[in-house]
């Protein structure tokens, strides 16, 4: 029986999901989106399942994409994913989204500064590096005014991925196995609308 996964991000200011068999991909979507995930994700979904003639109960595990990044657009892809994986009793893995939307560069060696643009001059951030295959973060997720993440990195000679470059390989995905789904939350990490 072939293993199924169905892999979902709507942190960013695109909406992402692909549809994998065995390994490779079957479906995959990423389409920029005007603040209407939550219209959209569960429709395009419908639309990629018709095609292939399968249902959620088809696939074995969900693969989902925690954020950091916009508060609305993570509680969809994230609510989605926990309410599939509860319902039909299938495995459900979170990864970082940064890492998710970065995870096509992840075959080549080099730094990698990913970024998701937040409000008023702000971004969501990471630095990574990627050496014979491995993944590791020199600046884990975080939250932070463009001008202090670009001061962070400065010394580094990264290559910037953001929503110009994003480029997502669903196969090569470090996720990690949600153990609790009713306790998996979205990773917001934000400073209080005060410190903005």
């Amino acid at each position: 029986m072939s293993k199924r996964t169905l892999v979902l991000d709507t942190a960013s200011k695109y909406l992402y999901f692909s549809f994998l068999e065995d390994e490779k991909i079957i479906y995959e979507q990423f389409l920029e989106g005007k603040n209407n995930h939550s219209e959209n994700l569960l429709k395009e979904l419908e639309i990629g399942l018709n095609k292939l003639n399968l249902t959620f109960k088809d696939f074995s595990e969900v693969i989902v994409g925690i954020g950091p990044g916009s508060y609305t657009g993570l509680r969809v892809s994230v609510t989605v994913a926990k309410m599939l994986a509860w319902t039909l009793n299938k495995k459900l893995y979170a990864i970082s989204s940064l890492s998710l939307l970065a995870s096509g560069y992840f075959n080549t060696n080099g730094l990698y500064a990913v970024t998701i643009k937040a409000k008023k001059n702000h971004v969501y951030g990471k630095l990574i590096k990627v050496e014979a295959g491995n993944v590791s973060e020199i600046i884990s997720d975080g939250f932070f005014e463009e001008s202090e993440f670009l001061e962070k990195i400065k010394d580094y000679d990264y290559k910037i991925i953001n929503e110009e470059n994003y480029k997502i390989d669903p196969t090569n995905l470090d996720a990690t196995l949600v153990t609790d789904v009713h306790n998996l939350s979205p990773n917001y990490i934000q400073k209080g609308v005060w410190d903005i």
